[in-house]
């Protein structure tokens, strides 16, 4: 009778144990396709922002090269209104939909990219670039906060991962193990069965 109620622990035990190895996989699956989801965000996140700053800091540049050339006056002036018009169209259009202008940036991007003569030419090149520039700090900023949030996040990801596949080894070396106890107890229960029906024939 005792080895009758061992089998039947054992089995409700293994049955268990099965039922954490199955809940454990399962979280690792789902806590894998979430981080994927993440990180896919993520790339996406930053390779737009690269793709801005690049454009900032290239618009920036030809800004103040213009600013020199403007001083020259005459096609030197036409060139550096020309190139940086282009810069700022290349800005515009490189800005993540997610980010939107203030209008107040937007009036003054829009009335640089207009300006007919040297006169407007320089202040407003000059209050684009101040623009230009914060907006190059803001995204950069964004960027170190956002690389630094992927990282912990990919962190606490492979933590959560190592403890759950430690645990997921724990669950099926005991499941094992218990199963190996069970079949033993079901040989000993089958013999003991038999002497007691070699027994009861005699």
């Amino acid at each position: 009778l005792s080895l009758k109620g061992k089998v039947a622990t054992l089995s409700a035990e293994i049955d268990q144990l099965a039922e954490g190895i199955e809940a454990n996989k399962e979280a690792q699956e789902k806590a894998t396709a979430i981080r994927q989801k993440e990180n896919a965000a993520y790339m996406a996140e930053t390779a737009e922002t690269k793709q801005a700053i690049a454009a900032l800091d290239q618009a920036v540049t030809v800004l103040v090269k213009g600013t020199t050339q403007a001083k020259e006056g005459g096609a030197a002036l036409l060139q550096a209104r020309t190139q940086a018009a282009s810069a700022v169209r290349a800005v515009i259009s490189a800005l993540p939909p997610s980010v939107g202008l203030s209008s107040e940036r937007a009036a003054a991007l829009s009335e640089f990219l207009q300006a007919g003569s040297e006169a407007k030419y320089m202040p407003q090149s000059f209050t684009v670039q101040g623009i230009l520039a914060d907006m190059y700090d803001t995204f950069a900023a964004d960027l170190e906060s956002a690389t630094r949030a992927e990282a912990s996040a990919n962190t606490n990801f492979e933590d959560y991962i190592a403890v759950k596949t430690v645990e997921l080894k724990d669950m099926e070396a005991e499941k094992a193990k218990k199963e190996g106890q069970k079949a033993e107890a079901e040989v000993r229960l089958a013999d003991t069965q038999q002497m007691y029906d070699d027994t009861a024939a005699q």
